[in-house]
């Protein structure tokens, strides 16, 4: 009684005709157990019987899969007959993985073997836009591998499928994207650039922390640069953390890394206007400065607002970065110097004396920018009212 009744039912109340669903009692009888599984199964459930001949073909037809399977990899043939993406199933006691991934975290083994990592299937499709030449590409999960699918060469490129857990091992983010991407290393002239980039450069001069590099590649392809040309003592601009920092930069804008100091001037337009970003307002009232300046130059250069300069009126401008620990170098002064360059500084307040190089980059750039559009769009109105 510890259910609750559909209905009590009472000896003596005999105008009740209760309807009761009779329940089906099963019997667990061994002996009719036993009739049970020693009955022959119904015709309808006998398994189809295959001839021998049939089976064989059958075999034949799973090895010739299995055979033409092995030989697209050897190839590697990317896809099958069937247009599916062909790829290799690893486990995790496979050492290829490793030995492709741990070569690669390491400057001195990227230059020796001319290939780079990136992780994530956005910048796989990045460099594959811009026609690098895809080695491997290892995934966890088949949608991130559809996701690159439209832009995979037919052949030339190993595919591995690895558990996640190891994925996570070689990554260097806390949630790992799933996807790597091996790339030989590409070189500035297969950088997918504008069609008519700003006439504008950057001179990175010893930028040593891997974010702001990248943030710098960033702001140059978006502000539309022409090129990007790194001092030899930048960070390796094929780190990780550069790479990710950067977005793709990589593969949309030429850079020329780690130049000599002495091969600059073959890397700069002949009319260009050099401007140092530099924070540093008090160069010229300090007396030790401006002795270690004219050591170095024999004349002191200028500092002006960033906004006081006419871009427009310049045939090119060539902007310098110097890195927040070691500033700007004495190369970078004495080239100014010598191109009757000036120093750029952004006014701050409330006693902030400086900004993140990235920043700093950025409000320069598009004040750039800025400028010359607005030239370009009154030049064209006046083309228009002209015809």
């Amino acid at each position: 009684m510890n259910r609750d009744p559909a209905k009590v039912l009472l000896p003596f109340n005999e105008k009740s005709k209760p309807s009761l669903k009779k329940e089906k009692v099963i019997s667990l009888d061994s002996e009719i157990y036993s009739k049970v599984n020693a009955a022959p199964l119904a015709p309808e459930e006998t398994p189809p019987i295959i001839s021998p001949q049939k089976a064989k073909e059958i075999r034949s037809k799973r090895e010739d899969k299995l055979k033409k399977r092995e030989f697209y990899l050897s190839q590697c043939k990317v896809f099958d007959d069937n247009n599916e993406v062909l790829y290799e199933k690893t486990t995790t006691s496979d050492g290829r993985i490793s030995n492709i991934l741990v070569k690669l975290k390491t400057k001195k083994d990227r230059i020796r073997l001319n290939q780079i990592l990136v992780e994530g299937w956005r910048l796989i499709v990045d460099g594959l836009e811009a026609k690098c030449l895809l080695k491997y590409v290892i995934f966890s999960r088949t949608e991130d591998l559809n996701n690159i699918r439209p832009f995979l060469p037919k052949t030339g490129v190993k595919l591995f499928k690895v558990p996640y857990k190891e994925m996570s091992l070689w990554s260097d983010v806390e949630t790992s994207p799933g996807i790597f991407g091996v790339f030989e290393m590409p070189t500035p002239d297969k950088a997918k650039s504008l069609s008519r980039p700003l006439p504008l450069q950057f001179i990175c001069d010893n930028i040593r922390v891997p974010g702001n590099l990248g943030a710098i590649l960033r702001i140059a392809v978006g502000a539309g640069c022409e090129k990007v040309l790194l001092t030899k003592g930048c960070v390796d601009m094929w780190d990780p953390k550069v790479i990710r920092s950067a977005a793709g930069a990589h593969f949309r804008l030429p850079i020329y890394n780690s130049i000599e100091w002495e091969d600059m001037p073959k890397l700069l337009e002949e009319n260009t206007s050099v401007f140092i970003a530099d924070s540093n307002t008090q160069i010229g009232m300090s007396d030790k400065t401006v002795e270690k300046e004219n050591s170095i130059t024999g004349m002191n250069i200028p500092v002006v607002p960033y906004y006081s300069i006419e871009y427009p009126t310049l045939k090119h401008v060539t902007l310098i970065l110097g890195g927040e620990t070691e500033g700007i170098s004495d190369e970078s002064y004495d080239l100014a110097a010598r191109r009757n360059g000036l120093r750029l500084n952004i006014p701050l307040q409330r006693g902030i004396d400086s900004l993140n190089t990235g920043m700093a980059t950025a409000i320069i750039a598009f004040e750039i920018r800025k400028q010359l559009l607005q030239l370009w769009a009154k030049e064209k109105r006046e083309r228009i009212h002209a015809s």
